[in-house]
């Protein structure tokens, strides 16, 4: 366990460039600022006559558009935040109820729960970054509601009901999704002991200890994102109470991924929103919410342990996964991204991989630099700017020039207010070899472990960092389903092979590009990512594997 605890820097502090910088202003210019909130979102919550099993996303959206109001200060997002809460905040009842369905058909086992628990750490996190009181006043009513309405007898299996013809069984685990964070939240926001408390005594919330099943079992059962996000409620809670058996379930997660080889060579796994590990690249493949909840959780891990292994798993999903999951101009976003075959977008902006992505772009800006007690920690290369303060208060200003990913070239500007002594942290990508470093154009030789180099001085303004990173092309075995094939990678990003059209307009002069046609993943061009090759100098395994696991003709 880490004793120096990696602290997130307020998003409105961070200000991003470079590729993460666009996705994020594609985002908010182009999505969120293009829906129609008034006719998809608001007007079911106006209404109330939803039928059971209905499911808006509302607070997922909301939550996201919150975050990037705050990081941009652009005011049109501002201006958009607050006719939404104007709308939203006067449709609740006397009861705290701030839902969809009609009385028949509240809590569960609809959605009904999963809808509203999103709502209320939508307005937590809206008093958080903004402060205004009647955001953490209606999230206060909505959580009486909500533990009201949701006793302890309700939480094992939910029964059997008929839904518009369709029988379905939905289990406690998946009904209640985003309940506990959501309450967790709201419990650090108000200090009130009784919400800890149902947490741990009534949602057991400690307790929570199932297996990974591979597929789907049931309707909707053995679900990736359901299982992440209540790994992500015993990690807030381990924040809270210091137990470490609270981070078992989140460690057999990752030991079936990692050491279980599960993960996808994309830097996700699940296939139609279920646990897989045969390494299939075709169909429902990488559910959008799964993505997101897995970054999310390597996040919290990397704050939590300082291992800088969870910043390589974290910027393969982000450069490759999630981002794949957005259409090049911004306004379509896709439920799933296979390996192989045709890429689809979502037909609506409502529902839950939608608002999942729209969250996880607007945590985007906390994940590039965080601080420690005694310094601060690069953790993703991008253009950007940070203003944060070290723990004597002295302010501090971090700005990175790059054009990373495209090449590995970094420049840190390291802009303390006054000369100061503290450490600054780099991670070492797994799949750089030669990481050259240098402080004002001397090399230097930092101290630390694989991942992650301390650089320990007294530091002044106008002190500059330069990181060199080569970023050889890499052919990456496959296994299992992909055993005899590789993928092509350079540094974090994976490449994918076109249809002829998309070869001919994307043409790169780089060999490997050249003589295969290669896109980067993301582009919805690409229809391949493994291809037959039978021998190469650039033959490697997947650095984000254990080494010494020689599973690549496995099937």
């Amino acid at each position: 366990m880490n004793d120096n605890p990696l602290k997130t820097i307020a998003a409105r502090d961070v200000k991003v460039g470079g590729l993460i910088g666009r996705r994020i202003e594609l985002t908010w210019q182009n999505n969120l600022l293009a829906i129609n909130w008034e006719r998809d979102f608001l007007a079911p919550f106006l209404a109330k006559n939803s039928d059971a099993g209905a499911y808006i996303g509302l607070g997922k959206s909301l939550d996201g558009l919150v975050r990037l109001a705050a990081h941009t200060g652009d005011g049109r997002l501002l201006a958009r935040r607050q006719q939404i809460l104007d709308t939203l905040l006067p449709a609740q009842e006397a009861d705290g109820y701030l839902g969809i369905y009609r009385p028949a058909d509240r809590a569960i086992p609809t959605w009904d729960a999963h809808e509203q628990a999103y709502v209320l750490m939508a307005l937590v996190v809206d008093w958080q970054l903004f402060r205004q009181e009647r955001s953490l006043a209606s999230a206060q009513r909505l959580g009486r509601w909500l533990v009201s309405q949701i006793p302890s007898t309700s939480l094992h299996l939910v029964g059997k009901r008929t839904w518009q013809g369709q029988v379905s069984f939905l289990s406690r685990q998946l009904v209640l999704t985003g309940l506990d964070r959501a309450l967790l939240a709201l419990y650090r926001a108000t200090g009130e002991p009784s919400l800890l408390e149902y947490c741990v005594e009534t949602l057991g919330v400690a307790e929570w200890d199932q297996p990974i099943v591979e597929g789907r079992f049931g309707p909707i059962e053995g679900h990736v994102y359901c299982f992440l996000s209540h790994c992500l409620a015993q990690l807030d809670l381990f924040e809270i109470t210091g137990d470490r058996s609270l981070l078992t379930q989140t460690r057999r997660a990752l030991e079936y991924l990692r050491d279980g080889r599960a993960l996808v060579i994309s830097g996700t796994n699940g296939i139609t929103e279920c646990w897989h590990s045969d390494q299939t690249g075709t169909g429902d493949l990488g559910e959008t919410c799964a993505v997101a909840y897995l970054i999310r959780l390597l996040s919290h891990l990397l704050q939590i342990e300082g291992d800088g292994w969870y910043g390589d798993w974290m910027e393969r999903s982000i450069y490759n996964a999630l981002f794949a999951a957005q259409s090049p101009d911004g306004r379509r976003l896709s439920y799933y991204v296979p390996l192989e075959g045709e890429r689809h977008y979502w037909d609506r902006d409502t529902y839950c991989c939608p608002g999942n992505f729209r969250r996880i772009i607007g945590e985007l800006p906390e994940m590039i630099v965080y601080r420690q007690a005694d310094g601060v920690t690069v953790n993703l290369y991008t253009e950007s700017n940070v203003t944060t303060a070290l723990a004597d208060g002295t302010p501090l200003v971090l700005r990175q020039h790059t054009d990373y990913p495209h090449s590995g070239q970094v420049r840190l500007d390291v802009e303390p207010a006054r000369p100061a002594r503290f450490v600054v942290r780099l991670r070492r990508p797994a799949w750089c070899t030669d990481f050259a470093v240098a402080v004002n154009g001397v090399t230097v030789s930092p101290v630390g472990g694989p991942h992650f180099l301390a650089l320990s001085r007294e530091w002044r303004p106008g002190d500059q960092v330069t990181i060199a990173m080569p970023m050889p092309w890499r052919l990456v075995r496959g296994f299992r389903k992909q055993a005899g094939k590789v993928a092509a990678m350079r540094g974090p990003q994976l490449y994918c092979q076109a249809t002829a059209a998309d070869a001919a307009a994307e043409f790169q002069t780089d060999g490997i590009a050249t003589n295969l046609g290669l896109l980067e993943f993301p582009d919805p061009g690409g229809r391949a990512t493994y291809f037959a090759c039978t021998d190469s100098p650039l033959l490697t395994d997947d650095e984000l594997f254990p080494q010494g696991l020689a599973e690549s003709q496995e099937k």
